[in-house]
């Protein structure tokens, strides 16, 4: 059975990495739509994805190279079939992170598979780039931003890369001082830690790989969008095709301003829905504007 179908359009949610889990596919791998979402991405980059989903071990479905991936397809496959139920057009989409590569492909910017290609060209440029182990992200809760922005001062190889909340960051940088940072703040905050990637994302480190991600997809060719897409970056709405992908293209280097785009979401006015696994945008929204609620797409359409 299906969730309840929305009353009238909404703005669509699709979160990003940190959001997988074993289990997550039940279900689905009963609707279509999503079976061959799956199947397609499956094709494209030869990652055993259902399998994964559906049984784990949780440390593959994790990997950074099947991790994105299994985001990306799942969220995709979710709104394809909502959509095929009768769920009518959103109002406009925002992505989390690389959330926001399913927004592309939810909108018809590009097809599924240029995101995929997306994916492999940052993980394989990234590896080529930074040594395995050097280069990674914190997070930290429960910590003022002046508080956080005064420890960064004096670690000039990190940077601020999302705003999640008034008091939920994340920093991007080298390990070893990611470490110290933690260790320097982490006893007054609520929680704070490494995140399980290997990349310095959503900051100036990764600028220098934007111009060999751009050439490896040169051949893409946008088209505008079904409805408008959210920056990610500073809340605008993205109404065209040709900035939404350079959007896409340059956001592993952007950093994420949740609160900026939980602005846009006001402004909009529409219901909300996450539509992906978990509850992460649900969280992060509601930390920003208490009386914002968001709905889930996880549940199967008709349950």
């Amino acid at each position: 059975m299906l969730g309840s179908m929305p009353d009238s359009p909404s703005t669509l949610l699709f979160p990003g990495q940190g959001t997988e889990a074993a289990g997550m596919s039940r279900g689905w791998d009963a609707h279509p739509a999503w079976v061959d979402t799956l199947a397609a991405a499956e094709a494209r980059t030869g990652k055993p994805l259902r399998r994964a989903m559906a049984e784990g071990p949780l440390a593959l479905l994790r990997s950074q190279r099947l991790a994105p991936y299994a985001v990306l397809a799942h969220s995709v496959g979710v709104y394809r079939t909502w959509r095929g139920a009768g769920m009518p057009l959103p109002v406009a989409a925002a992505g989390h992170s690389m959330g926001f590569y399913s927004a592309l492909v939810a909108a018809e910017v590009v097809p599924l598979e240029a995101t995929l290609d997306l994916i492999t060209a940052v993980e394989d440029l990234s590896e080529a780039t930074f040594g395995a182990g050097t280069m990674g992200m914190a997070f930290l809760i429960g910590v003022p931003e002046l508080d956080l922005r005064r420890a960064l001062g004096g670690q000039p190889d990190l940077v601020l890369s999302n705003r999640n909340g008034q008091a939920q960051f994340t920093v991007s940088g080298p390990v070893p001082a990611l470490e110290a940072l933690v260790r320097d703040l982490g006893p007054a905050a609520l929680k704070a830690g490494l995140l399980p990637v290997q990349h310095p994302l959503h900051g100036p480190h990764m600028a220098a790989l934007l111009p060999a991600i751009t050439r490896r997809l040169a051949a893409v060719t946008p088209a505008k969008p079904a409805f408008p897409l959210i920056s990610h970056f500073d809340g605008r709405l993205l109404e065209a095709g040709g900035p939404a992908w350079d959007e896409g293209l340059a956001s592993v280097a952007l950093p994420v301003d949740w609160l900026a785009v939980v602005a846009r979401l006001k402004a909009l006015g529409a219901p909300l829905a996450e539509c992906g696994h978990g509850r992460q945008l649900a969280g992060l929204t509601r930390w920003a504007e208490r009386d914002l609620v968001v709905a889930s797409l996880q549940e199967l359409p008709g349950s």
